[in-house]
């Protein structure tokens, strides 16, 4: 018969480690999907900042419900910014999909699920990332990064090499936790088996301790009663009989108890500590995607504050203008009158901004964020050298100032919308997709920065409890 105290033995392993999963390889698989998606999202600014793909016209209508694998077909060499553009941005979705929305778990990760993430993470394959890939997407992406490259500042050719080292690196990381995953999912199904079909009143315990054969025939008969839709497993059933009734039955006993242990437990706790910190700047390394995305924008505005004043201008206006120019005399400020809205009430109140001392701090804050965007800058260590206490109240004071520039950003766009001619309008450049990714990035780098405090309330917990993590 089946190997009762054995059966207890595993589904107590299983449960476990389960929790083990859930609490502490799953989080870090989810940090990694996350670090992919500041990667991607890097890039593909820089793309669209250089003109070289467009941004999706109909990203904010796809609605992602779950992990789809991207088309990997070949495509004409005259539309490959158009078809590598589309991929892309549907790509970098399904990613913000599962950094924002998708729950991992045991339970909620399979075998399809672990499939499925898998094949889309080969979307690109970043270890061979060159324009001779046989991968269409690769290929395709790999061109237009060279492209991008040509020409660029040596700091933007270093943030995109770093990006792609760091999308390969974080892809191999995630694949081997899947792999990992995949291995424990196998025994989970076991000790459904082991829990729900060995306890089943017409399952046949002296009939199944017979043989191998006629454990799995017992398995197999009761099965679909209480599967509820899961598939049977004959290698795995086959399994479960051999760890009962083979001649070797004690040493893939052991074997099997040993792999559900939770190795180095002690060490993981003080990991996670550790870690605690590594979230924070992963936060502040979030927040430094801001610097490129607020490059485009101040050259928008700058077009079409520049737009307004083009068509407002008089012959003297302009002769006045040239004077001012010929002798270096500073342009007199242009003060416009926007509309704040208070998300939080919906109240709207009315503000001036001097559009050149407004261009003037975007400029800085594009040299502010550029200046930790690398782990290896000086600005990045400066801030990181710092102790957690200090780095959070940065952080703090960094995204109440990121979020009242996007304010304010938002009600310039609605201001030059509205402002000049019906001629200028069709000419005022929208920033409606700017905005979008600015408030992404945010989002992205506040969610760091609430694992972090989440963490530190946890580990004040477990002290009040008398539990200490070391």
């Amino acid at each position: 018969m089946p190997d009762i105290e054995f059966s207890k033995k595993v589904i107590a392993a299983v449960d476990d480690r389960t929790i083990y999963f859930n609490s502490v390889v799953l989080p870090q698989l989810l940090e990694k999907y996350r670090l992919i998606h500041t990667c991607v999202k890097n890039l593909i600014e820089v793309l669209v900042q250089k003109s070289i793909i467009k941004p999706d016209p109909y990203k904010l209508e796809k609605k992602i419900s779950g992990v789809e694998i991207i088309p990997n077909e070949p495509y004409l060499d005259t539309e490959r910014s158009l078809v590598i553009g589309t991929r892309l941005s549907d790509y970098e979705a399904i990613l913000d999909f599962v950094c924002t929305y998708y729950k991992f778990s045991v339970e909620n990760t399979g075998f399809n699920t672990i499939k499925t993430f898998v094949e889309f993470n080969n979307t690109f394959n970043w270890h061979s990332f060159t324009p001779a890939s046989s991968s269409p997407n690769t290929k395709g992406f790999a061109i237009l990064f060279n492209e991008a490259k040509t020409g660029a500042p040596p700091l933007t050719a270093n943030m995109m090499n770093d990006n792609i080292t760091k999308c390969d690196n974080t892809t191999k990381e995630i694949n081997l936790l899947l792999k990992e995953l995949s291995d424990f999912q196998k025994e989970v199904y076991k000790a459904f088996v082991r829990k729900d079909i060995f306890d089943h009143p017409k399952f046949n315990s002296e009939k199944a301790a017979e043989s191998i054969e006629a454990e799995v025939a017992e398995i197999k008969k009761i099965f679909p009663a209480i599967a509820n839709k899961q598939p049977f497993y004959t290698a795995l059933i086959e399994e479960i009989a051999r760890e009962d009734l083979s001649p070797n039955k004690l040493e893939l006993q052991d074997k099997l108890l040993k792999r559900l242990e939770i190795q180095n437990q002690k060490t993981e706790k003080k990991k996670k500590k550790i870690d605690s910190k590594e979230s924070l700047m992963g936060a502040v390394h979030a927040l430094s995607g801001l610097g490129p995305q607020l490059q485009t924008v101040m050259e928008k505005i700058n077009e079409n504050h520049n737009l307004l004043q083009a068509e407002n201008q008089t012959f003297f206006d302009k002769l006045a203008h040239a004077l001012r120019k010929a002798f270096n005399i500073s342009e007199p400020s242009v003060i416009y009158t926007v509309n704040i809205t208070d998300n939080t009430t919906g109240t709207i109140t009315r503000q001036k901004i001097d559009i050149q001392l407004f261009l003037n701090e975007l400029e800085r804050r594009i040299k502010f964020y550029n200046s930790f965007s690398l782990k290896h800058l000086p600005g990045y260590q400066k801030i990181e050298n710092n102790p957690s206490e200090k780095i959070l109240e940065f952080l703090n004071k960094q995204l109440a100032e990121a979020q009242k520039l996007l304010v304010q950003i938002t009600a310039l766009d609605s201001f030059f919308k509205e402002a000049g001619s019906s001629e200028t309008k069709r000419a005022i450049k929208g920033l409606k997709m700017e905005l979008t990714t600015m408030k992404n990035t945010i989002v992205n780098s506040n969610q760091h920065r609430v694992d972090y405090v989440s963490l530190i309330e946890e580990e004040a917990q477990m002290k009040k409890l008398g539990i200490d993590n070391e």
